[in-house]
């Protein structure tokens, strides 16, 4: 039996591509960027996706049970999808395979994922061959995980010498019973919405009426919603092609609101719109 590569893979995945852009859902992948592709990811979780698919989905999005799997998916830094946007772009040549297998997703190529392609059978795998290769693969991105995982984490703490030694005589003079963890970093890995911004939050702290997301650094610390004028600057150097700000309706559906990122309004769930001159002129300055 034939083993196809990864190379052969992401040939295959790259030229379905080609012809998804044009397709059905050429709005989000004619110009992939990485807020798009989640959004066609946010779609293609609203029709359902098979046993497989969930798989992918899951582990590239690292979802979990803790809370609704959609909300993860909307919360998701996006930044995080820059590599398959460049990607698809052409501007990188290769890329990791739950990369691969999301794109395959997202352009619907078959067979997906990668160890059903490797032997063109849509059972699971027999040859031995084959599974040392997975076996291979996997490792090799639980260790990027792992890696990826401990630099996050130091980087939100950004722990310092000067801090580890000056905890020291705290403890020694009556701080017994808490850990370092439990006093400097309390378990603050979920975000709730609070009236224009995200802020931190213990999961097991929060109200089960309140939606919650995963804690996400970049969003909490970026995404706002503004007050907007007639002054305001809506565009990057006057290019309505570079919006600075993004709208959509509160959830009594009575007016828009605006925040200065694209993303997810954060108590609909419905993809933020990009600026336009027609909604400036019609709902902020009132000409029309």
């Amino acid at each position: 039996m034939k083993i196809n590569t990864i190379t052969d893979y992401k040939k295959e995945v790259k030229a379905k591509y080609e012809e998804a852009k044009t397709g059905n859902f050429s709005g989000f992948l004619l110009k992939p960027s990485p807020a798009e592709l989640k959004n066609l990811c946010l779609v293609l979780f609203d029709k359902g996706y098979n046993k497989w698919d969930q798989e992918i989905v899951e582990r590239f999005f690292e979802l979990d049970d803790k809370s609704n799997k959609r909300k993860q998916i909307e919360c998701f830094e996006v930044d995080k999808l820059r590599p398959i946007s460049n990607f698809l772009k052409g501007k990188t040549e290769v890329t990791r395979v739950v990369n691969l297998d999301l794109i395959a997703i997202l352009v619907d190529f078959n067979p997906r994922p990668y160890r059903k392609f490797l032997s063109r059978n849509k059972e699971e795998l027999a040859d031995g061959v084959a599974v040392n290769e997975i076996l291979k693969i996997e490792n090799r991105e639980k260790e990027d995980r792992l890696e990826l995982a401990v630099f996050e984490e130091l980087k939100k703490k950004r722990v310092s010498k000067k801090m580890v030694f000056a905890v020291i005589p705290l403890f020694v003079f009556g701080a017994a019973g808490y850990s370092v963890k439990n006093i400097f970093f309390p378990n603050k890995n979920c975000m709730v919405w609070a009236k224009n911004h995200y802020e931190a939050v213990e999961c097991d702290k929060v109200n089960d009426t309140i939606e919650v997301c995963p804690f996400n650094q970049n969003v909490m610390d970026n995404f706002k919603k503004i007050t907007i004028c007639d002054t305001t600057t809506f565009f990057k150097n006057k290019n309505i092609d570079k919006p600075l700000v993004w709208y959509g309706k509160s959830p009594d559906k009575k007016e828009y609101e605006y925040f200065n990122q694209a993303g997810l309004h954060p108590e609909t769930g419905k993809t933020l719109k990009p600026i336009t001159q027609y909604i400036i002129r019609k709902y902020i300055l009132k000409k029309e």
